[in-house]
């Protein structure tokens, strides 16, 4: 029996090679997309449960009562040793502090026995406690990882970063010096995965800081504090003491500043796709691009399973005899829609070898597309050698082949002998309400891709060309250095001076923050005559008087900071400073006129400071578009940690203005590595995550729409087979090509219609909604919704019109002897 099923069911893929090429590309196809799609959601959904802890393991971010941007992924460095002696369900706590709130630059350089020095500016690494080493997974080559951080200036180092120091030779116990600190290299790690919420190349010891630093610190929230709870323990239980935890330790400063501090429980496996929290280490996914993805995977293999039901069923006219022959030799119904099933079966196990085909062949390019080792991961993750992979993987296969080959077996298997032998069943409609049926579900579904696409070019599009409020172009900036003395004030001063010499450079700005950059810096702004409960948390940037002219940008109150050499603010409590609009809102002033020439108190870490407003800058894009407006303040300081030396300078002869930059600072600076990068190039580089994202949903809309128009291409050959005698007559009769080409394509316009009235509220959900994932966005004009269904007509009447005109050219007196 089996080898009978065989034996039909390749006779008919070769009789009819046509269908059969097209039923098993569009399956292949679908199948590769919707398998890459689940290696790109399964990797995002991966994120930190690598860690053998990881269901046990939180983080604690914090929200301030005065903070207008929500909670914050950092907290006090007191919060986790406060946990750890309050709460009998933390096991042991690790506490992170990013490197640049203690250091302006970090240069870190190796001198071998030669005495030849290899020197980078780092800046991926984090200050560390010891048990965040225990308390994560990250696998060590060398070292112990239970002790390498306990003691003071100890630093463990990655693979790639012992090789870029020390090459082949060991790393082991060797001395790297960061800005003039000797450290002990005591363990080297494997690269971090890239599925970790928090990437780094580096760790120095907590202790290096000293021997309790930061046990009772409730005055700086810029840790990263992590908590491990003993197995069984409820997080919920745990925040709902939080209320007390922060009466026993802050009630005084709360009560002093007029705030209320919140902590919360985030589990370590939630921050990459359900977190997108002020200072987060890294730049975080979205559960709703996942849950995009997820769909668009779905939808294509739909489209695919659709037209091969649609075939299937249209075919069904010509198989009917075939099916009459069969059951009036004795095959019982059962044994039909088994024949029909297998070869279901057949077609799918021959896609499926293609799609594996496809899958091995493209791996490495989508890897290249999505930026992250997808496909890699997913190999080294010992799926493959997992029973329940194979037995879903298998389960999933048979329920899809099953799924398309149930309906057409059983129409097929139902036709009755007598009626298909005398030649009725050629003239009926039956199957016809189906067909229409799934192909105007093809047709929607492509008019959501379709929209999709387009509102995400447009989106992308609209943050690369957004107006940011400042010229990024032509921008050449330069890291600060990182050694330097009491003299580094003058000495910028006179590179500056230098700089500007050369006729290519038309201003220099030095800077503790460019665009593009998270500021670091923030603390509490009031209005000089207001109480504490009105301050409001602002963003601090110092600065030099060319700052504003350097970016061009827009002063829309006041004037820029003279150009005089400042004072020591934080010796006077006295500066000039300018704010920027979101500043003027966030204090009530009515207008921008109204702040000009007022006092407002910057609550610092060295006491409060009297900063007088001379002017208003307008509100420019500090980060992508999908951050809103920030408070800014920006004031001079003679002792500033600048971060950075902006260029605004002509491009032509580039090369040899660069050159003229580089030779300056090492004049002026020697023994710093120089680092440095064009603006335009560091600012866009916040939106490769989107444009991959945007690169993923157009490749898969395209693949989706050419499975859809396949499917067409068969529909539409077959209809023309089965009409080519009226085809013939209506030619002798007089009919025209466009005529002809109409009567095919009527019904078409029809479910394109109809398809559209059912897509686009559903575009308009799903669009509102992946758009309020940016702070500014493109509004949902009315021509998305008639464009896309008019570029799926386009592509529907082309598909068409090639069968149709050449059916229509043919010659009538053959189409009128066909049988």
């Amino acid at each position: 029996m089996l080898k009978s099923y065989l034996t039909i069911a390749f006779r008919n893929l070769f009789r009819n090679k046509v269908y059969s090429a097209i039923n098993i590309i569009g399956l292949a196809i679908g199948m590769a997309a919707c398998f890459f799609i689940f290696l790109y959601v399964r990797f995002e959904l991966s994120y930190d449960r690598f860690n053998k802890n990881a269901n046990r393991l939180y983080r604690i971010p914090m929200e301030f009562s005065t903070s207008t941007t929500g909670p914050n992924a950092c907290t006090h460095p007191a919060v986790g040793p406060a946990m750890k002696a309050d709460f009998p369900e933390v096991v042991d706590f690790a506490r992170l502090a990013r490197p640049e709130i203690f250091l302006r630059t970090a240069a870190m350089w190796y001198i071998d026995e030669k005495g030849n020095r290899k020197i980078f500016n780092e800046g991926n690494f984090y200050i560390a406690d010891a048990s965040f080493l225990t308390m994560f997974s990250f696998p060590f080559k060398e070292g112990n990882p239970a002790t390498a951080l306990k003691a003071p200036q100890t630093i463990v180092i990655s693979e790639s970063t012992a090789k870029k120091y020390f090459g082949n030779a060991s790393a082991m116990n060797k001395v790297l010096t960061i800005n003039g600190l000797p450290l002990n290299v005591t363990g080297i790690f494997k690269d971090v995965p890239q599925n970790s919420h928090i990437k780094f190349d580096m760790l120095v010891s907590f202790a290096t800081m000293g021997e309790k630093w930061g046990y009772s610190e409730w005055g700086w929230p810029e840790f990263y504090n992590y908590v491990l709870l003993a197995p069984g323990a409820d997080p919920k239980k745990i925040e709902a003491r939080f209320p007390a935890m922060a009466n026993k330790y802050l009630a005084q400063k709360m009560r002093e500043w007029h705030f209320t501090a919140k902590f919360f429980m985030q589990p370590v496996t939630d921050i990459h796709l359900r977190s997108n929290y002020k200072m987060e280490p890294e730049p975080n996914g979205s559960e709703r691009t996942v849950y995009f993805l997820s769909v668009l995977g779905i939808l294509t293999l739909l489209i695919a399973w659709i037209n091969y039901i649609n075939l299937s069923t249209a075919k069904s006219m010509e198989r009917a005899r075939e099916v009459g022959l069969r059951k009036v030799s004795g095959a019982t119904r059962l044994q039909v829609i088994w024949q029909f099933i297998f070869e279901s079966f057949l077609v799918n196990c021959i896609a499926l070898l293609i799609s594996v085909g496809l899958i091995i062949v493209f791996a490495p390019l989508f890897d290249h597309l999505t930026g992250k080792k997808v496909s890699t991961g997913f190999i080294n993750s010992g799926l493959l050698h997992t029973w329940k992979f194979w037995l879903i993987g298998v389960g999933l296969f048979v329920a899809g082949a099953l799924q398309v080959g149930i309906y057409p077996a059983f129409i097929l298997s139902a036709f009755k002998p007598a009626l298909v032998l005398k030649g009725k069943f050629l003239r009926s409609n039956k199957g016809i309400l189906l067909r229409r049926g799934l192909v105007g579900s093809q047709f929607a579904l492509s008019i959501l891709l379709i929209a999709g696409s387009m509102i995400v070019y447009r989106q992308l599009s609209f943050m690369r060309n957004q107006q940011l409020g400042y010229n990024k172009d032509q921008i050449f900036v330069v890291k600060a250095p990182a050694v330097y003395d009491s003299t580094f004030y003058n000495k910028t001063l006179s590179f500056k001076a230098e700089l500007m010499k050369d006729p290519a450079i038309r201003r220099m700005a030095p800077s503790t923050e460019i665009p593009g950059k998270r500021v670091v810096a923030s603390n509490g702004v009031k209005r000089i005559n207001q109480d504490r409960s009105k301050e409001i948390t602002s963003f601090l940037i110092e600065m030099d008087w060319d700052f504003v002219p350097t970016y061009q940008m827009q002063l829309v109150a006041g004037t820029n900071i003279p150009n005089r050499d400042p004072v020591n603010m934080f010796h006077t409590r006295n500066t000039l400073a300018l704010v920027n609009e979101e500043m003027v809102r966030r204090l009530g002033y009515n207008s921008n006129e109204a702040i000009l020439n007022q006092h407002v108190l910057l609550t610092s870490w060295g006491g409060d400071i009297n900063c007088e407003v001379l002017g208003v800058i307008k509100n420019y894009h500090q980060r992508s578009l999908r951050q809103p407006y920030e408070p800014t303040l920006y004031y001079c300081n003679s002792e500033s940690n600048w971060g950075y030396f902006s260029i605004n300078m002509k491009t032509r002869n580039a090369h040899k203005t660069l050159d003229y930059i580089k030779g300056q600072y090492d004049k002026f600076f020697p023994g710093n590595a120089f680092e440095s990068f064009f603006l335009d190039d560091y600012f866009n580089q916040q939106y490769l995550g989107d444009e991959r994202f945007g690169n993923i949903f157009t490749l898969f809309t395209i693949l989706a729409i050419f499975i859809a128009c396949l499917g067409l291409i068969g529909l539409s050959t077959f209809a023309i087979k089965l009409r080519t005698k009226e085809i013939g007559i209506r030619k002798v009769l007089g009919a025209t090509v466009q005529g002809i080409v109409y009567l095919f394509f009527s019904d078409f316009i029809k479910l394109v219609c109809i398809a559209a009235v059912i897509a686009i509220p559903v575009v308009y959900m799903a669009a509102s909604k992946w758009l309020n994932n940016f702070a500014f966005h493109i509004q949902l004009g009315w021509f998305v919704f008639v464009i896309a269904p008019l570029i799926l007509f386009a592509i529907a009447f082309i598909t068409v019109s090639i069968q149709s005109v050449r059916a229509a050219l043919a010659n009538p007196v053959k189409s009128l002897r066909t049988e």
